[in-house]
């Protein structure tokens, strides 16, 4: 719940960051909602939690030994299903971290508010979880606490939060009697054993019990006296009855008493669920629910940015549930009698557990203080310790998201999609794995003639005027490096970066230039030997780079196109002349297809020989820009949509007649065109022509694209997302640049859009880059 600060006092700072509101307190401190104090934000996505230690605990140097270590423990942990910390400082007077906000209620919230969850939802859930556990095992980290209050809700699907820094608080405030962390009713029984019987199947336990809490709105241990709950918990007695039979099987198998009966947390995400590559499936309540969180945060900000005072918010709920992930969830003094163990029990097992039924839940404070605990860095006991409690199942890669990736690793995402110049950017625009670590939204400021920009990896990677390159890192947008273009003034526009094998390659008007990715270091520069011509386009595939030239003279005839090698020598493959107003050229199926506004080239991209011209056939059909799609392609700009035979260039039909796109055609996989004119949007059928719809768009179109099996379209300083059928209830979202951010973009809005792992990249006309989560 969001408490406005005290009424009347001077705005508080923690470190670089600003506090809007009060998010919850427990026994280390407070969680306050924050933004950057230099640039107050209205956006929620753009602001953080920022927890605070109290003074008591702080004071000593144990302390900030271990706040110190579990601060770098949770940066090593990068996966998009866990909340990421952006920033600590353990030697400040009042040591701070700053993580990830998630506008969203936590799980324990939703499902009092909103009831339990639907089978597909609890599903997905499960699967996000599971691949959150991988990545926190990988990083030698355990969770020990995960709970439904440790599992905040958005839109984009749910964060596991406080995976590396609950350790500091070790024999310190936390381990006084009469505290306990956490909810007993979500432990594993090995916690009740000591921390050091705790293994990576103890958080595969408790995600079991997490996921029959969000099946049932209750959990499995749930009883009215604690020290039946402990004595349930010690014999994995869990009560399933209530769970949809088609999770009861895979949630039974989490909740097994013996730690290697359990599947791994990797094992265990791919049998609930796929990594996803649409929107999350909430139900109503959820989304409501999501929606509060977000209008909430976002009055407190805009206060912030106004430069007024924090107004008062009302209460979010009849039964609101503390942010903090590590307020305590009770405060037991005298715990009731437990049951008496039954005699079947063996012995051993019998003195084990009789100890803890007679101390009852008194005994948790001992056990549970802390609720992460980080692995030896030893390598041999890290491997004793993660391979007991696992099954034995064993796979060479997880998800991808555990690992810390390295900066580039051959992925480039280009601006217009996949091969083909389709806009279709795949699965992988949505899939949350591909996104960077780290990744929060932010803006940046760049030069005013940025773009285009490529996704290398983590880099995203933007040429401008006279050969100029900016590289800005994706999950902050902070700089990594750039280099001015040649020259004073600037020269011609930017064109698309070529990344290849580590190297980034910048074509201007003179030449081309080469850096290494990682580091801007300058390579070799080779002259183009086009001579003294001007670039209109460039593509690269598979290590070659095409260029296409208009001859400064105008004369048609002697315009130019040119395949150099990315790699090796770096030299010139073939040429060829060709005639027209030769645009950026398209690389598919073993040709390059040239459009040339009234006609279109195709050149074998082998040996640089013409193999037809061709074009549209009347019907004022132009070809300022070429799409291909299987064996057809495409040519748009003018009257409709040419379709042509892509061996003959001879023109099959013609589509959307009397609609004038000024943006090159969207074609998604199975061969569906859809089209912006002006503020309308409609869809074709390749094969036939036949119109499948038409509706009304978010303002005029100036980009379009296939992303996870939905349309984007960009219009000035928005991004929509629109149904593949067309209709109006299915519409999805908004994507909207923060108003701070329009009010310096200018009118001018977007002149490019990037979409990747469910993050849009928006390269604005007045120097500005926006990154925020696709719609």
């Amino acid at each position: 719940m969001l408490q406005a600060l005290p009424d009347g006092h001077p705005a508080r700072f923690v470190g670089p960051y600003r506090l809007l509101a009060r998010l919850g307190s427990g026994g280390m401190g407070e969680v306050h909602l924050a933004c950057d104090a230099q640039r107050p934000t209205s956006d929620p996505y753009r602001m953080v939690a920022v927890k605070t230690v109290r003074e008591d605990i702080r004071a000593g140097e144990e302390f900030r030994v271990r706040f110190r270590r579990e601060i770098a423990a949770a940066r090593a942990v990068r996966s998009p299903y866990a909340a990421a910390l952006v920033a600590g400082d353990a030697d400040a007077a009042s040591p701070w971290l700053a993580t990830e906000y998630v506008p969203g209620p936590s799980l324990a919230e939703a499902v009092d508010r909103a009831g339990r969850l639907p089978v597909a939802a609890v599903r997905e859930l499960g699967g996000d979880l599971a691949r959150a556990l991988d990545a926190i095992h990988r990083a030698q980290v355990l969770h020990r606490d995960l709970k439904p209050a440790n599992v905040l809700l958005s839109a984009d699907g749910p964060k596991v939060i406080d995976f590396g820094i609950a350790q500091a608080f070790d024999a310190t405030a936390l381990t006084s009697a009469g505290l306990v962390v956490g909810t007993p009713g979500f432990m594993a029984p090995e916690h009740l054993e000591g921390s050091r019987a705790v293994v990576p199947a103890t958080d595969v336990f408790c995600l079991g019990a997490l996921l029959a809490f969000a099946a049932t709105g209750r959990g499995p241990f749930e009883d009215e006296e604690m020290g039946a709950v402990v004595y349930r918990i010690s014999r994995a007695d869990a009560d399933l009855s209530a769970v949809p039979q088609e999770l009861r099987e895979v949630i039974g198998d989490c909740l097994r008493l013996d730690p290697a009966e359990r599947p791994s947390a990797e094992v265990l995400a791919a049998r609930l669920a796929p990594p996803r590559t649409g929107v999350f499936p909430w139900p109503g309540g959820v989304l409501s629910l999501l929606a509060e969180h977000g209008d909430a945060a976002r009055r407190f900000g805009e206060a912030a940015a106004s430069g007024a005072g924090v107004a008062e918010l009302p209460t979010m709920g009849p039964t609101p549930v503390p942010y903090s992930p590590t307020a305590l969830g009770a405060q037991i003094r005298t715990p009731p009698a437990a049951p008496p163990v039954p005699p079947t029990e063996d012995a051993s097992r019998r003195r084990t557990r009789r100890g803890w039924i007679a101390a009852g839940a008194l005994a948790l404070v001992m056990l549970t203080a802390g609720g992460v605990v980080l692995l030896e860095l030893d390598k041999d006991s890290a491997n004793k310790a993660f391979n007991k409690g696992s099954s034995g199942e064993k796979s060479a890669t997880s998800d991808g998201t555990s690992r810390a990736p390295a900066a580039y690793d051959g992925r480039v995402v280009q601006p217009y999609g996949g091969v083909g110049h389709t806009q279709d950017f795949g699965a992988g625009a949505t899939d949350r794995s591909l996104r960077a670590a780290g990744w929060s939204p932010w803006e940046a400021k760049v030069p005013a003639d940025t773009g285009p920009c490529v996704l290398a990896g983590e880099l995203l990677v933007c040429s401008g005027s006279g050969g100029a390159v900016t590289v800005l890192r994706a999950a902050d947008g902070k700089e990594a490096w750039s280099r001015p273009g040649r020259g004073g003034e600037p020269r011609g526009q930017g064109w698309t970066p070529a990344v290849a094998n580590g190297t980034v390659y910048i074509t201007d008007d003179e030449g081309v230039s080469t850096y290494e990715l990682g580091s801007g270091k300058s390579g070799v520069r080779r002259k183009h030997a086009a001579g003294d011509y001007v670039v209109t386009g460039t593509e690269s595939l598979d290590g070659i780079l095409y260029t296409t030239y208009a001859h400064p003279s105008r004369e048609s005839d002697k315009n130019l196109i040119t395949a150099r090698r990315l790699t090796g020598s770096g030299g010139e493959v073939w040429r060829a002349s060709l005639s027209g107003n030769p645009g950026s050229p398209v690389a598919a199926g073993g040709r390059v297809y040239v459009p040339a506004g009234t006609e279109l080239w195709s050149f074998d991209a082998r040996s640089g020989t013409q193999v037809v011209r061709g074009g549209p056939s009347g019907g004022g059909a132009a070809c300022w820009s070429a799409v291909v799609h299987g064996d057809a392609v495409l040519c748009g700009g003018g009257n409709g949509v040419a379709v042509l035979d892509a061996r003959t260039l001879k023109q099959r039909r013609q589509i959307a007649d009397g609609v004038v796109s000024l943006v090159g055609p969207a074609v998604t996989a199975t061969g569906m065109v859809v089209l912006g004119d002006a503020d309308q949007l409609s869809a074709y059928e390749v094969r036939t022509g036949r119109r499948l719809w038409r509706k009304e768009a978010e303002g005029d179109t100036a980009d379009l694209m296939i992303a996870g099996g939905q349309i984007l379209a960009g219009s000035g300083l928005t991004v929509s997302a629109h149904s593949f059928d067309g209709r109006g209830t299915a519409d999805r979202a908004t994507f909207e640049v923060p108003k701070e951010v329009a009010s310096s973009a200018g009118e001018t809005g977007g002149r490019q859009v990037l979409v990747s792992g469910g993050v849009v990249f928006l390269v604005l006309a007045e120097g500005v880059v926006v990154s925020g989560y696709a719609p």
